[in-house]
């Protein structure tokens, strides 16, 4: 069984993601994902920038983008530092369609 996923709060673990971790895009979220060395769980951090819209709007990006992460934990790769990064996209459809999405990139960043 996987370990849970503990959050990302750091703001350098994020700068290092931008920068040396690999991509993978959606219209609803970006994903910049690096291996981690030593740790079979995952690291989890989601981004929301105020292109998105206001508070509300940016909480729920980070609502819907949570609990796609949350049902699709037990399939997702382990061992990754991740951070995604919501679009506008993800304010307006519903989070089947986001957890489809992450479902579909969780599938790419596997076969890589």
């Amino acid at each position: 069984m996987m370990q849970k996923t503990s959050m990302i709060r750091e703001n350098h673990i994020f700068r290092r993601l931008y920068h040396k971790g690999r991509r993978l895009a959606s219209p609803c979220m970006a994903i910049y994902y690096i291996k981690a060395k030593n740790r079979a769980g995952n690291r989890l951090g989601i981004t929301t920038t105020k292109k998105i819209g206001g508070a509300v709007a940016r909480n729920r990006a980070r609502r819907v983008i949570l609990e796609a992460y949350r049902l699709l934990e037990p399939s997702a790769p382990g061992g990754l530092d991740i951070v995604i990064v919501a679009r506008s996209e993800a304010v307006r459809v519903k989070m089947q369609v986001v957890q489809k999405e992450l479902d579909r990139l969780f599938n790419t960043i596997s076969r890589l």
